[in-house]
């Protein structure tokens, strides 16, 4: 197993960690799957750390797909595409980019009070970011931008806000 704090679910630990201590109430978790952990194991591992993260995990839905994260305030709802740092050739990572952006873009409604947000670990994806979300694009899709480092440590752009420079 993987000893770094890089994989998906990482990410979604972290990110929905910043969600409830904004105020949010995270609903919805999809299981990441991969080969190396089973989908009973990575639920096991949410259900600890979102625990010790202070969220209520009773009422916490698992749906085998989806948004990665969907989370309510209000009359607002985030829907959140997270994903894992890759230990693969830079042509892994901009293809793992290019999917999660397809995915968070088909979770956009105009009808709805919908935020999407992306979130990656900050290693490897930044020139990615930088270069394919133009803050036009961000602004139009209501589309937020989430850089995982720890899971006490998000960093957030806003689609209105210029995102970090190298």
């Amino acid at each position: 197993m993987q000893e770094t704090h890089d994989k998906e679910v990482d990410v979604i630990i972290g990110i929905a960690a910043w969600l409830h201590s904004n105020g949010w109430h995270v609903k919805k978790i999809s299981i990441p799957r991969n080969q190396k952990v089973s989908v009973p194991e990575q639920k096991e591992t949410l259900k600890v750390n979102l625990a010790k993260a202070g969220l209520s995990i009773e009422n916490l839905e698992f749906p085998p797909d989806g948004p990665d994260i969907e989370a309510e305030h209000a009359d607002e709802t985030w829907r959140i595409e997270c994903k894992g740092l890759t230990s693969g050739k830079d042509t892994t990572v901009k293809n793992n980019f290019d999917r999660a952006v397809a995915s968070a873009v088909s979770y956009y409604t105009k009808s709805e009070r919908i935020r999407i947000g992306i979130a990656f670990p900050e290693a490897r994806y930044l020139k990615h970011i930088r270069i394919k979300l133009p803050k036009p694009l961000r602004q139009a899709l209501n589309m937020w931008v989430f850089l995982y480092v720890a899971h006490d440590e998000v960093y957030q752009w806003a689609p209105d806000e210029e995102l970090p420079q190298p």
